[in-house]
């Protein structure tokens, strides 16, 4: 059964420059094949024989497309049933097809859609994420003990006193000078100090 071939006016170029042109045009979207990979890693057709009932269903569809008295189309024949008129359309689709969302072209020993591993499901990723995060939080909290090793060198003190400045000199927190009590520079007499201070 030859479902691919299309019929129609727009089924092939009339001329040979249209032939040309859709050659190039074909040429020109085909991606760039991939090193080590032959047709980029996609097996060849199957060639085991279509499933007949399957072959049937969409005969079917097609004898009704084209019957010359009443043509009716699978999409047109869907849209004037109500019952498909609702949120899980999709689901009405598939049940009433009978379509298996999760078949494959390619041999089982290829690809098989029902070998699906444990830990390919969220919920499984989820938890060994948790897992991982508690084992890295327990490792960091083993190292309570931190040795710290002593520098060759003395580092001179800081703080506010210790720019350099001669003893009475002014800086930003002693703007009156710091020789004496009060703030008087060195020749001048300190004042007398009085029973409250």
């Amino acid at each position: 059964m030859d479902i691919g071939s299309p019929a129609g006016p727009s089924s092939g170029p009339d001329n040979p420059s249209e032939a040309d042109e859709l050659s190039r045009v074909r040429q020109l979207l085909r991606p760039p094949p991939v090193q080590g990979l032959a047709d980029w890693g996609i097996p060849a057709e199957s060639t085991d024989p279509c499933d007949p009932a399957v072959e049937a269903k969409v005969a079917q569809f097609i004898m009704l497309k084209k019957d010359a008295k009443n043509p009716k189309h699978f999409n047109d024949s869907l849209m004037s049933n109500r019952s498909f008129r609702n949120p899980h359309l999709y689901a009405k689709l598939v049940e009433f097809v009978d379509v298996d969302e999760r078949a494959t072209n390619f041999p089982r020993n290829i690809w098989d859609p029902s070998d699906v591993k444990d830990e390919w499901y969220a919920d499984r990723i989820a938890e060994l994420q948790k897992t991982r995060s508690e084992q890295q939080s327990h490792n960091s909290g083993k190292r309570s003990h931190i040795d710290f090793a002593a520098s060759k060198s003395q580092a001179p003190p800081s703080g506010p006193r210790s720019t350099g400045r001669p003893h009475g000199g002014k800086d930003r927190f002693q703007p009156y000078g710091s020789s004496g009590h009060g703030g008087l520079d060195a020749g001048q007499k300190k004042r007398e100090r009085s029973r409250w201070g």
